[in-house]
């Protein structure tokens, strides 16, 4: 009798092809994860106007102070009180008192990195780009070019 096993590199190449494929769609799977990620980031921080509109209201405001409080501004870009603005009155400030010359602005508004739509401007926009320090209140009516 020619009796001759059947062999098994059939069966495992049926399984290496299996193991494979699985590889390939799980691959394909996490690549079109991330693109679909990436697109909602770029579309959001393209968006981020509209959804703070509806997320923070419109007239939303930032508070900047220096360190001891001597001096506040609060903006509104909303209604032309921006950054820009708080500058000049920076200056201004200085120039009437000379023994504040070397003050320094601090955001008193903490970047709220859960809101990935912002994630563009935290960078990139004057807003932020002032350190952060906590607001310390003030008795003190000098200075003060908020609301």
């Amino acid at each position: 009798m020619n009796f001759k096993p059947e062999p098994t590199y059939g069966t495992d190449l049926k399984k290496c092809k299996t193991i494979k494929t699985q590889y390939y769609f799980m691959k394909n799977k996490y690549l079109k994860t991330s693109i679909v990620i990436l697109a909602v980031l770029l579309l959001s921080n393209s968006f981020s106007g509209y959804i703070n509109l509806f997320t923070e209201g419109l007239f939303k405001n930032y508070h900047y102070q220096t360190e001891n409080a001597e001096f506040e501004f609060t903006t509104i870009p909303s209604k032309g009180r921006d950054i820009e603005m708080m500058k000049r009155n920076f200056t201004y400030f200085k120039e009437q008192h000379p023994e504040y010359n070397d003050l320094k602005l601090y955001r008193t508004f903490e970047r709220n990195p859960l809101k990935f739509w912002n994630w563009y401007s935290y960078i990139s926009d004057d807003i932020y780009q002032f350190q952060y320090k906590i607001k310390t209140e003030s008795n003190s009516t000098k200075g003060k070019f908020g609301i």
